[in-house]
Protein backbone atom coordinates (compact mmCIF):
# COMPACT_ATOMS: atom_id res chain seq x y z
CA UNK A 1 0.00 0.00 0.00
CA UNK A 2 1.36 3.28 -1.01
CA UNK A 3 0.97 5.38 2.06
CA UNK A 4 2.45 8.39 1.09
CA UNK A 5 0.05 9.29 -1.98
CA UNK A 6 -2.67 8.54 0.55
CA UNK A 7 -1.14 10.87 3.07
CA UNK A 8 -0.89 13.41 0.61
CA UNK A 9 -4.91 13.22 -0.64
CA UNK A 10 -5.51 13.14 3.29
CA UNK A 11 -3.66 16.48 4.07
CA UNK A 12 -5.38 18.17 0.78
CA UNK A 13 -8.38 17.00 2.41
CA UNK A 14 -7.77 18.72 5.51
CA UNK A 15 -6.30 21.98 4.30
CA UNK A 16 -9.41 22.44 2.60
CA UNK A 17 -11.69 21.71 5.23
CA UNK A 18 -9.66 24.07 7.53
CA UNK A 19 -10.21 26.83 5.19
CA UNK A 20 -14.04 26.21 3.90
CA UNK A 21 -16.92 27.35 6.20
CA UNK A 22 -18.98 24.51 6.67
CA UNK A 23 -22.32 26.59 7.02
CA UNK A 24 -23.72 28.89 5.56
CA UNK A 25 -23.26 32.74 7.34
CA UNK A 26 -26.50 33.79 9.38
CA UNK A 27 -27.77 37.11 8.34
CA UNK A 28 -24.79 38.23 6.38
CA UNK A 29 -22.57 37.62 9.06
CA UNK A 30 -19.47 35.72 8.07
CA UNK A 31 -19.60 31.88 9.33
CA UNK A 32 -16.41 31.01 11.24
CA UNK A 33 -14.19 28.31 9.81
CA UNK A 34 -14.80 24.96 11.71
CA UNK A 35 -11.94 23.90 13.13
CA UNK A 36 -10.76 20.92 12.57
CA UNK A 37 -8.83 17.95 15.17
CA UNK A 38 -6.18 16.35 14.78
CA UNK A 39 -6.75 12.97 16.50
CA UNK A 40 -3.26 10.30 17.00
CA UNK A 41 -4.45 7.19 17.94
CA UNK A 42 -1.69 4.08 18.79
CA UNK A 43 -2.77 0.96 18.37
CA UNK A 44 -0.54 -1.63 19.67
CA UNK A 45 -1.39 -5.59 20.62
CA UNK A 46 -4.03 -5.23 22.46
CA UNK A 47 -4.35 -1.30 23.54
CA UNK A 48 -5.25 2.00 21.95
CA UNK A 49 -3.51 5.06 23.22
CA UNK A 50 -5.38 7.86 22.61
CA UNK A 51 -6.84 11.66 24.32
CA UNK A 52 -9.58 10.95 26.75
CA UNK A 53 -11.25 13.46 25.28
CA UNK A 54 -12.22 15.85 22.03
CA UNK A 55 -14.18 19.07 21.44
CA UNK A 56 -17.31 18.98 19.55
CA UNK A 57 -16.80 19.05 15.82
CA UNK A 58 -15.05 17.61 12.91
CA UNK A 59 -12.26 15.41 14.01
CA UNK A 60 -9.39 13.31 12.32
CA UNK A 61 -8.34 10.42 13.37
CA UNK A 62 -4.87 9.58 12.77
CA UNK A 63 -4.51 5.27 13.71
CA UNK A 64 -0.62 4.02 13.91
CA UNK A 65 -0.63 0.19 13.75
CA UNK A 66 2.54 -0.34 16.75
CA UNK A 67 1.52 -4.08 17.09
CA UNK A 68 2.83 -6.78 15.49
CA UNK A 69 -1.27 -8.08 14.38
CA UNK A 70 -3.29 -6.39 12.36
CA UNK A 71 -6.01 -3.77 13.75
CA UNK A 72 -8.56 -1.60 12.85
CA UNK A 73 -10.16 1.23 14.77
CA UNK A 74 -14.23 1.50 15.34
CA UNK A 75 -15.40 4.62 16.70
CA UNK A 76 -18.81 3.79 18.59
CA UNK A 77 -21.02 6.24 20.67
CA UNK A 78 -21.75 4.88 24.13
CA UNK A 79 -26.05 5.92 24.46
CA UNK A 80 -27.36 7.43 27.30
CA UNK A 81 -28.02 5.28 30.27
CA UNK A 82 -24.93 2.64 29.22
CA UNK A 83 -22.01 2.72 30.82
CA UNK A 84 -18.17 1.69 29.18
CA UNK A 85 -18.39 -1.78 31.33
CA UNK A 86 -21.90 -1.88 29.90
CA UNK A 87 -20.31 -2.05 26.25
CA UNK A 88 -17.10 -4.31 27.11
CA UNK A 89 -19.74 -6.67 29.20
CA UNK A 90 -21.95 -7.03 26.29
CA UNK A 91 -19.22 -7.70 24.04
CA UNK A 92 -17.79 -10.08 26.08
CA UNK A 93 -21.32 -12.01 26.18
CA UNK A 94 -22.04 -11.69 22.45
CA UNK A 95 -18.99 -10.45 20.68
CA UNK A 96 -19.98 -8.06 18.95
CA UNK A 97 -21.01 -4.44 20.03
CA UNK A 98 -24.36 -4.20 21.48
CA UNK A 99 -27.50 -2.94 20.02
CA UNK A 100 -27.73 0.61 21.66
CA UNK A 101 -24.25 1.08 20.89
CA UNK A 102 -24.47 3.00 17.25
CA UNK A 103 -21.11 2.66 15.21
CA UNK A 104 -20.13 6.06 13.95
CA UNK A 105 -17.50 5.00 11.68
CA UNK A 106 -14.41 2.71 11.31
CA UNK A 107 -11.00 2.42 9.67
CA UNK A 108 -9.79 -0.49 7.51
CA UNK A 109 -7.79 -3.16 8.83
CA UNK A 110 -4.25 -1.81 8.62
CA UNK A 111 -0.99 -4.60 8.60
CA UNK A 112 1.68 -3.42 11.58
CA UNK A 113 3.42 -0.76 10.77
CA UNK A 114 1.12 1.09 8.65
CA UNK A 115 -1.42 3.96 9.28
CA UNK A 116 -5.22 4.92 8.48
CA UNK A 117 -7.27 7.95 8.49
CA UNK A 118 -10.72 8.17 9.80
CA UNK A 119 -12.88 11.52 9.59
CA UNK A 120 -15.94 12.14 11.52
CA UNK A 121 -17.73 14.98 13.00
CA UNK A 122 -19.00 14.28 16.22
CA UNK A 123 -21.51 15.58 18.53
CA UNK A 124 -20.78 15.65 22.37
CA UNK A 125 -20.65 12.37 24.78
CA UNK A 126 -19.60 9.33 25.80
CA UNK A 127 -17.79 7.05 22.77
CA UNK A 128 -15.52 4.20 22.69
CA UNK A 129 -12.60 3.12 20.15
CA UNK A 130 -12.85 -0.47 19.86
CA UNK A 131 -10.70 -2.88 17.10
CA UNK A 132 -13.53 -5.33 16.32
CA UNK A 133 -10.81 -7.89 14.87
CA UNK A 134 -11.14 -11.35 15.82
CA UNK A 135 -8.00 -13.31 17.38
CA UNK A 136 -6.66 -16.22 16.71
CA UNK A 137 -8.51 -17.46 19.57
CA UNK A 138 -11.97 -16.79 18.27
CA UNK A 139 -11.76 -13.45 21.14
CA UNK A 140 -12.14 -10.11 19.62
CA UNK A 141 -9.40 -7.85 20.21
CA UNK A 142 -11.83 -5.25 22.22
CA UNK A 143 -12.20 -8.66 24.85
CA UNK A 144 -8.14 -8.67 25.31
CA UNK A 145 -8.15 -5.05 25.84
CA UNK A 146 -7.98 -3.23 22.72
CA UNK A 147 -10.81 -0.20 23.67
CA UNK A 148 -10.66 3.23 24.84
CA UNK A 149 -13.39 5.48 25.96
CA UNK A 150 -13.37 9.07 25.29
CA UNK A 151 -15.53 11.99 25.81
CA UNK A 152 -16.38 14.73 23.54
CA UNK A 153 -16.91 18.23 24.79
CA UNK A 154 -19.08 20.72 24.02
CA UNK A 155 -17.25 23.87 22.40
CA UNK A 156 -16.89 26.35 25.14
CA UNK A 157 -19.72 29.11 24.73
CA UNK A 158 -19.34 32.30 22.65
CA UNK A 159 -19.54 35.77 24.84
CA UNK A 160 -22.99 37.47 24.27
CA UNK A 161 -22.85 40.55 22.91
CA UNK A 162 -23.95 42.96 25.50
CA UNK A 163 -27.35 44.86 25.62
CA UNK A 164 -27.67 48.08 23.86
CA UNK A 165 -28.58 50.97 26.40
CA UNK A 166 -31.76 52.68 26.54
CA UNK A 167 -31.19 56.00 24.74
CA UNK A 168 -30.70 59.31 27.24
CA UNK A 169 -33.75 61.64 25.35
CA UNK A 170 -36.63 58.29 25.90
CA UNK A 171 -35.51 57.71 29.35
CA UNK A 172 -35.87 61.73 30.17
CA UNK A 173 -38.95 61.68 28.36
CA UNK A 174 -41.33 63.99 29.92
CA UNK A 175 -45.07 62.99 30.54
Amino acid sequence: MAVRPVFRVLASLYAFLVATPLSAPAQGAPAPAERVQYVKVLGADYQFTAPASVQEGISVFHLVNAGSDVHQMTVIEIGVGHTVKDFFDAMHAKGMPPAWAVTIGSTPIIPKGTEAFLTLRLPPGKYVLACLIPASDGRSHTEKGMFQAFAVTSLPSAPKPAKPAAPAAAAAKKP
